[in-house]
């Protein structure tokens, strides 16, 4: 077991979440074995004040529990979150620090090596077009309103999916909820995007080949100008794709076919039709059934009528076992 804990760390990993040497090398020693500090001091050929200094700072970022000198190692699993909040956590600072240069109307200075501000729509804009003319491989993205252009209106990704580009996208499901939105999405669908949607997305958020990184905030108040955040560095994107992977596992894929694809035989029983995808896809991301209509064009008896058939025809007695078995069955 102590082996399979050490190879699920790489080289370097836990230290560009922001972890010295000597922290990431007792975090690894107490996932062997908890130990006390004079132990842990003898084991790593440091003094027990360095341990405990150390040990104290684990214990602050939530990877270990310090009890009268004893110590023991938090599930790594959750150890990797709580090093992923910390650095969120200084993300938020200086979205902090931003705003107040917003509100204040002074210059921004950003003390965080790898951060650089971008502030109003079109300078943000220009900023994301640039941005993504240098992808080569992949695109990962968060979207969520208010937006700055129009929506969806962007031939750069059209350009880079037939390019071979992959876009891997999550949609906070109020974007969903913009006119015509299930229609634009499906088109990006149609190219090659893989769309996801979550029911509340932390951020907007565009990383470049794992090396980049836009995050784009609202306006901070009346009269206020958006503003997004440039990032660089390993520590800081990494932390990023964390997040990203992390959102996007349990986010609801969105099987959107375009609407010249769509299935308007409502009464067939043969399932799952292009048009149960686009159906069930929305229902999933948690919009009621009104909404669902409204994007796909259709009444609301209509959207109602076909999910009782699927429920029929899957022998579910409610919405939930439905979804279990449009899971389970790998519909969408």
């Amino acid at each position: 077991m102590a082996f399979l804990r050490r190879a699920a760390y790489s080289s370097r990993m836990l230290d560009r979440l922001g972890l010295t040497d000597l922290q990431e090398r007792l975090y690894r020693s107490l996932l062997d074995e908890p130990s006390s500090v004079d132990a842990l001091a003898r084991r790593l050929a440091v003094t027990p004040a360095d341990v405990t200094n150390a040990a104290e700072t684990l214990q602050d970022h939530g990877l270990i529990t310090l009890d009268d000198g004893f110590a023991r190692a938090a599930p790594p699993d959750l150890a990797i979150d709580s090093l992923i909040l910390h650095r969120m956590h200084t993300l938020q600072e200086a979205r902090v620090e931003l705003r107040r240069w917003a509100e204040q109307h002074t210059s921004i200075r950003i003390s965080e090596p790898g951060l650089q501000a971008v502030v109003g729509g079109p300078a943000i804009l220009r900023a994301f077009e640039r941005f993504q003319r240098s992808t080569r491989t992949e695109m990962l993205g968060f979207d969520r309103p208010p937006y700055a252009a129009k929506q969806y209106d962007n031939p750069i990704q059209h350009e880079l999916l037939s390019r071979g580009v992959v876009y891997r996208i999550v949609y906070d499901r109020r974007a969903l909820e913009q006119p015509d939105a299930a229609t634009k999405i499906g088109r990006l669908v149609a190219l090659g995007e893989q769309a996801r949607a979550a029911l509340d997305v932390p951020c907007k958020l565009a990383v470049s080949d794992r090396r980049s990184a836009l995050l784009s905030f609202p306006r901070p108040g009346a009269g206020g100008e958006p503003w997004a955040l440039q990032v660089q560095g390993d520590a800081w994107v990494e932390v990023l794709v964390a997040l990203f992977t992390q959102v996007w596992e349990r986010a609801s894929p969105l099987r959107l076919a375009p609407a010249g694809d769509a299935v308007e035989d409502l009464d067939r029983w043969a399932v799952p039709t292009p048009m149960d995808r686009r159906v069930l896809s929305l229902l999933m991301t948690g919009l009621p059934d009104k909404a669902v209509a409204s994007q796909l064009g259709m009444s609301l008896r209509t959207v109602q009528r076909r999910l009782r058939q699927l429920m029929d025809v899957t022998g579910s007695a409610t919405r939930m076992q439905l979804g279990w078995y449009v899971a389970k069955n790998d519909w969408l």
